[in-house]
């Protein structure tokens, strides 16, 4: 599953560069969907892939790609909600302006994509997926334990820590490998992050990936930029974060620099619960 996975946030890692030149990921007989917009269709191999999506990625200029959110539906498919940023060739169209919210499916085998669908409306793939309750949650704007996610990030940045243990349960607990430390309760959980926090002169925290497993497990790979006070020294490091979900909020949290380590107990974590 984690190889499957790094191969799909590889593609998408080109693809928020502007880069969609890569095709050694797909497989031979790769089937190439689009299952709604004006350019509906199938296509069946890599050469009649590519110029279905070339001639869709020609209308516009400056095109990137971004994933929202990572779902692993089962050991072999992906889905991934992205948007499209891009300004159209002809019209100077913005895409931001249009209804750009995505999700694209990935069906992986043997470290090649054998199908690859993709939907401009993203409420119409969750609903095919039979994820009507996701979708719903979407359209009335309740945000995903994803969402969430990204406004805690948002708020440790600007340190603002009384907002980003508002996502936590009162009676949660915080499992710091980082420190091998644990903490219990949100009084606690933020004593420790303002410490940590403070101990440096700058800190900025940035998540490479946030997957929801489901059953209430996100995984995130976080990557830490920070400076010592009285240092020029940039001090850079990475780390795997399992955050479990009820009913909108953290329960338990492990934080470790192993980051092979946290995505396997995420893993776990998830079938578990299921």
């Amino acid at each position: 599953m984690s190889a499957n996975l790094d191969l799909v946030r590889s593609i998408y890692a080109d693809w928020e560069r502007g880069d969609f030149s890569r095709t050694d990921w797909a497989d031979p007989e790769m089937v190439y969907v689009r299952a709604d917009g004006l350019e509906r269709g199938e296509w069946h191999g890599v050469s009649e892939a590519r110029l279905a999506f070339g001639n869709v990625l020609s209308a516009w200029q400056e095109v990137h790609a971004g994933a929202d959110e990572y779902r692993v539906l089962d050991d072999d498919t992906i889905l991934v909600t992205d948007r499209f940023t891009g300004r159209g060739r002809t019209s100077g169209i913005e895409l931001a302006e249009m209804r750009t919210q995505g999700a694209t499916l990935w069906h992986v085998r043997r470290g090649r994509v054998t199908r690859l669908v993709i939907y401009r409306d993203r409420v119409r793939a969750l609903a095919d997926l039979g994820l009507e309750e996701s979708a719903v949650s979407e359209e009335s704007g309740t945000p995903t334990p994803v969402e969430l996610m990204r406004r805690g990030y948002e708020a440790l940045n600007r340190r603002d820590f009384d907002a980003f243990v508002s996502f936590y349960a009162p009676d949660a607990v915080v499992e710091a490998r980082t420190v091998a430390e644990r903490f219990e309760g949100r009084a606690a959980i933020r004593g420790f992050i303002e410490e940590f926090w403070s101990a440096f002169e700058q800190y900025q925290a940035k998540p490479d990936e946030i997957l929801d497993l489901g059953h209430g497990v996100v995984f995130v790979t976080n990557r830490v930029t920070a400076r010592l006070p009285e240092s020029d020294a940039e001090l850079q490091m990475r780390d795997g974060q399992v955050y479990e979900w009820e009913e909108g909020m953290v329960v338990r949290a492990i934080l470790d620099l192993d980051v092979d380590a946290a995505r396997a107990a995420a893993e776990r974590l998830a079938k578990e619960r299921g």
